[in-house]
């Protein structure tokens, strides 16, 4: 009896796969199944203004693989789209983006967790950003070459938000993002100093320049690590190629740094790190230090990056919720200052759209098409995030318990 029940399950689920199978090779099923989702999602009918479909298989992509299906259809050419009013029209005032908490259809968020399923188990049994898959960011990414990114970013070489306070152009804006950090550092002369992520070296090289104090930028990306290397480096200003667990392990900087600052490397820590990357700061600094981390913050928490840019762009990046960041942090340090200013980020993107347009145009054949329209894509996504105030900024102002300060002057 229990045989033939099986059996009968078996069978049954398999007819199951067939007829949806055979559904997804049908334009127009899935045509009507994306565009009953978008009605779900309250997302307004001017999305189809901004989004053409030139190759009725993109339909399946879509229902299968949702914002990586979009996305792969417009870098290979099956669908046309204009990304930038596609994702405020996707994202604004919809289940999908800044209502997504309470005016979520239960159906949409079903199928949505469904297609994300295997992605998400992945994340909760795996550790994505152990040491030995920590390198792909690196190395797919930051490490891609610096033509683009010389043009992209400008003279500061900053791949972070910048700080617009009073700023009316983007290297302005840069300098303004170190300054806050310095200021929020609080640095005095022949300090010691340790900028774990470092990028290109340049905040390092103003905290070195502005403050007199020796600092060591620790990266896990060679070229980065190169480029600093080259440009930078002179007595008092270092950069180390090395993950920054190893730095963390090394006796020698034990409790040898007055000042541990990070800028836009939590998001490439995990949520399964978080614990261990603030122990590691804690580690670094002296009992009297501070510490200063700049991090992209998500509304809600998620294991798991979106499936596109987990693919393209950054692998294995995950932008930490406070639900994960402040467990980590609250039997180490005292929290002495918290700041958001994400809607900065927006206008951020929006100068380094604008400049890869001018490297692009300027040199068309340095990247393919398909890499040019997936830049074009990821710029546009992340700063509608930002414009709509979906994801965030924030600044972590930190002393280790202990403390023994009385305050810090609060920088804005």
């Amino acid at each position: 009896m229990i045989f033939r029940c099986c059996t009968l399950l078996v069978s049954l689920l398999a007819i199951a796969l067939g007829c949806l199978f055979y559904g997804l090779q049908q334009p127009k099923y899935t045509e009507a199944a994306v565009r009953k989702l978008a009605e779900l999602g309250n997302v307004s009918p001017d999305i189809w203004k901004h989004i053409e479909v030139l190759d009725e298989t993109a339909w399946a992509d879509i229902i299968t693989k949702l914002n990586l299906g979009i996305a792969e259809g417009y870098m290979h050419g099956k669908l046309k789209v204009d990304p930038l009013p596609f994702f405020i029209t996707l994202l604004n005032d919809t289940a999908l983006g800044t209502r997504r908490k309470d005016h979520a259809s239960p159906v949409l968020d079903l199928i949505v967790k469904a297609i994300l399923l295997p992605q998400d188990m992945m994340a909760y049994l795996t550790n994505q950003q152990s040491r030995e898959l920590s390198s792909r960011v690196t190395k797919q990414h930051y490490d891609a070459g610096n033509d683009l990114y010389e043009v992209m970013l400008g003279p500061s070489m900053s791949y972070t938000c910048a700080y617009w306070k009073d700023a009316t152009n983007l290297d302005d804006a840069q300098r303004n993002k170190f300054n806050l950090i310095y200021r929020k550092l609080e640095l005095e002369p022949g300090m010691k100093v340790a900028d774990l992520g470092m990028g290109w070296g340049t905040a390092a090289a103003h905290m070195h320049e502005h403050g007199k104090v020796d600092v060591t930028g620790v990266s896990l990306s060679e070229q980065q690590v190169k480029w600093a290397q080259a440009h930078l480096t002179k007595p008092g200003l270092q950069f180390i190629w090395s993950d920054y667990r190893d730095h963390c392990e090394d006796p020698k900087y034990q409790g040898y740094y007055d000042r541990v600052y990070s800028i836009g490397m939590l998001e490439h820590v995990g949520y399964k790190n978080l614990e261990p990357f603030f122990r590691c700061v804690k580690q670094l600094l002296k009992p009297d230090g501070l510490a200063v981390i700049h991090s992209i913050g998500e509304p809600d928490f998620v294991p798991m990056s979106d499936p596109f840019f987990d693919k393209y762009i950054f692998p294995g990046a995950v932008i930490p919720a406070l639900s994960s960041v402040m467990p980590a942090v609250e039997n180490l340090f005292i929290v002495e200052d918290f700041q958001n200013f994400g809607y900065d980020y927006a206008a951020t993107l929006a100068a380094w759209r604008k400049n890869s347009e001018v490297f692009f145009k300027k040199n068309p054949t340095a990247y393919t098409p398909e890499f040019q329209r997936m830049w074009d894509y990821y710029l546009c996504m992340c700063e509608a995030l930002f414009e709509l105030r979906i994801n965030q900024l924030w600044h972590f102002v930190l002393s280790p318990r202990p403390a023994t300060r009385k305050r810090i002057a609060r920088q804005l």
